[in-house]
């Protein structure tokens, strides 16, 4: 550690939060006008989304609203940072001897776009989502009631979560119908809680034995019903 002179004097070095806050219009700017985005300007300054935002909220900038901020990211993700193929081929090229770091300065590119570019050329990561074809579309309508999710997923070639969700997209289904109970099942409930299981019950009626214990107790006067529950009230604690 180098000494100091005589007469000089100690130059406080400046912490991380007092450089944002002194730098506030330039962080404004960067945000508003330039529309980056938080991971941007975190990436700018060494640190992480979360402490932008708590500088954000210190200094009492802003922010957008979620609407607009996804347009503009968006926006971004097609038109700022842009590879043609000489990039594509220098990264093939040289990324065996060559980190992310150098590939990002060599390129001009910042580090980010460069690790997810090197995973699209090599194929271990794809480009875009493949819409469902009409014919897939006929295909899940006829079979999605004889065949499971799974079932449709590998004889499509899909992900099982891609299936699900195309499914109910296609039957206009975004949520499960949860089948209420009849008078019938609430009277047999009653009669038989005492002497039979919930999973015998669960059994008898085609239910789950969860469904069964939950409305068991609800039948039974033990637990309210998110419609029955007001305001204020308190569950019961075990």
């Amino acid at each position: 550690m180098n000494k100091l002179k005589k007469g000089e004097k100690m130059v406080p070095v400046r912490s991380l939060k007092q450089r944002m806050v002194d730098e506030k219009d330039e962080l404004y700017r960067m945000y508003h006008e330039d529309k980056f985005s938080l991971t941007d300007i975190g990436d700018h300054y060494g640190c992480s989304r979360q402490y932008v935002q708590l500088i954000f909220k210190h200094l009492g900038i802003k922010r957008r609203s979620r609407k607009q901020a996804l347009k503009n990211r968006l926006h971004r993700r097609k038109s700022k940072y842009k590879f043609s193929e000489n990039d594509d081929r220098f990264i093939i090229e040289n990324y065996r001897n060559m980190t992310d770091g150098m590939l990002s300065e060599k390129l001009g590119k910042p580090l980010k776009s460069i690790i997810y570019r090197r995973l699209i050329v090599l194929g271990k990561k794809k480009i875009n989502r493949r819409n469902f074809s009409p014919e897939e579309d006929n295909f899940i309508l006829g079979n999605y009631q004889k065949m499971t999710d799974i079932a449709i997923a590998k004889k499509l070639k899909r992900s099982l979560i891609s299936i699900t969700h195309h499914r109910n997209r296609i039957l206009r289904k975004p949520k499960r119908f949860v089948k209420g109970y009849s008078n019938e099942e609430d009277h047999f409930i009653l009669k038989n809680y005492n002497s039979m299981t919930d999973g015998q019950m669960a059994v008898a009626l085609n239910r789950s034995k969860a469904s069964i214990a939950i409305h068991r107790n609800e039948v039974l006067g033990l637990s309210k019903t998110k419609r029955q529950r007001k305001k204020g009230d308190k569950r019961n604690k075990k």
